[in-house]
């Protein structure tokens, strides 16, 4: 009887043994797999790189580039980092190829000093550059100040009821948002009136990056684009990765949202497939009916306050690119670029490009210093890809589909659409929304506070 047990045993531990082995060696290939796919990443992402800044990648030779930029409350980036990329940049394309407007209001620190000390040494370095730089004060209290009506009683554009919360209505993000992007836009307009055109309008906000990034994000796909974009980062690293932060805008080539924060951000379609080989990703706009009420022509703008009052919003940003596939039905692809990876602080930067190794600058006597830090490791190491990729298989099967997940907002957008009007407020309600126009909707409210926004 002692024998069998024993046997027993021995053959159970036996079995144990294999089964552990065969689960190693089979990790084994999976790491070896993924591995052979990280090199690929790496020797894509390598090749999308343009880091010589003395000869402009061929797509971006001979075009003009009207550079727009928004800053608020942000005076050391300004003046650590942005204002110097900011100045590398224009020498990079040619102060004779770019105008660069930027656009301030209502900063809650020195940024209009930095932003007046900038101005001084474009003015030194390229004395016949172009440029426009407006400075305003008004806040976003003086924004809210206004008020909901106006002397007549009539409801000003942008205000919105919160839900469950307050009897007074609040100002939204967005329209202000898109208001401001607008007013940064229209140099462009009297540059048009002068005959003078461009062949891209590159936005770059507060943050930091380098010419390289521009340039890079300038030659995507060869410059085959309607729209190249960057992707962004904000906050400090989980797992070792840094969490995407324009989680707003992001969608994939099935109109999809995003599955994770973390690489490789989208769920199943070409977009992730791309991103796995480290190459442009294309993401794909439907074609609602563009709503164009300013002299732009394509401006930025938000949904309208009846919608957003059921708790819907939608990026300025999202949107833009609807209305431009809309307007031009052969527009060219868009595309998310893995290569230009901006963020908005020197930490996040450095840790999507160095591994968390610093490679600063900061001024010393007014005077600045570059202070080198460890060769770049680029987008990811190696184990950060094994391991985002292991994460990305958890979160496909704990994660509801894209579909459940918006199926709230669908609901919400088909009750807005039933609710009473005449004939003619229901049509245009319709046309606003479009075909499968809530694309860009998501579940939320945004609303604008003193020294920032917050959800509704």
């Amino acid at each position: 009887m002692l024998t069998r047990r024993r046997f027993r045993h021995s053959r159970q531990n036996r079995t144990l043994r294999y089964g552990l082995y065969v689960l190693a060696a089979l990790l084994f290939i999976d790491i070896l797999t993924i591995l052979k796919h990280y090199r690929v990443f790496q020797q894509n992402l390598s090749a999308h790189i343009h880091t010589d800044r003395t000869t402009l990648p061929s797509p971006v030779r001979d075009q003009k580039i009207f550079i727009c930029t928004q800053v608020w409350t942000n005076a050391e980036v300004v003046y650590y980092r942005w204002g110097d990329a900011i100045i590398d940049m224009v020498e990079a394309l040619g102060p004779e190829n770019v105008f660069l407007s930027i656009y301030e209001s209502g900063s809650l620190d020195n940024t209009k000093e930095m932003l007046e000390f900038l101005e001084r040494q474009l003015e030194q370095r390229f004395p016949t550059l172009r440029k426009e730089i407006r400075m305003e004060n008004t806040t976003h209290e003086d924004e809210m100040n206004v008020g909901p009506y106006d002397g007549n009683g009539n409801p000003r554009p942008g205000w919105v009821l919160p839900p469950s919360e307050t009897e007074k209505k609040q100002l939204r993000r967005i329209p202000f948002l898109a208001k401001l992007r607008n007013i940064s836009l229209q140099p462009l307009l009297r540059e048009r009136a002068l005959g003078r055109t461009y062949d891209k309008i590159l936005f770059v906000n507060d943050v930091v990056f380098t010419p390289s990034d521009v340039l890079t994000l300038l030659a995507t796909n060869q410059g085959s684009y309607s729209t190249a974009c960057a992707l962004d980062f904000h906050s400090e690293s989980r797992f070792g990765l840094a969490p995407y932060y324009d989680t707003f805008v992001l969608r994939d080539t099935k109109h999809q949202p995003h599955l994770s924060l973390q690489f490789p951000y989208f769920r199943p379609s070409d977009s992730l497939d791309a991103i796995w080989a480290g190459k442009p990703a294309r993401t794909t706009t439907t074609l609602p009916r563009p709503i164009d009420d300013t002299a732009l022509g394509l401006p930025f703008r938000g949904i309208s306050d009846g919608l957003a009052a059921h708790h819907l919003e939608a990026s300025e940003c999202c949107l833009i690119h609807v209305d431009h596939a809309t307007i031009n039905p052969n527009h060219l692809p868009l595309y998310v670029n893995p290569a230009v990876r901006v963020a908005y602080s020197t930490k996040a930067y450095n840790l999507v490009h160095f591994g968390g190794g610093m490679i600063t600058r900061t001024k010393h006597n007014g005077v600045r210093v570059s202070l080198a830090g460890p060769e770049s490791q680029g987008f990811l190491s190696g184990v950060q890809y094994v391991l985002a990729t292991w994460l990305h298989r958890l979160n496909r099967l704990r994660t509801s589909s894209a579909a459940a997940q918006q199926a709230k907002v669908v609901e919400t957008a088909r009750k807005w659409l039933g609710e009473e009007g005449t004939m003619a407020e229901r049509a245009e309600k319709a046309r606003e929304l479009g075909k499968n126009g809530e694309m860009c909707l998501i579940d939320e409210m945004h609303l604008l506070i003193e020294n920032g926004w917050r959800h509704a």
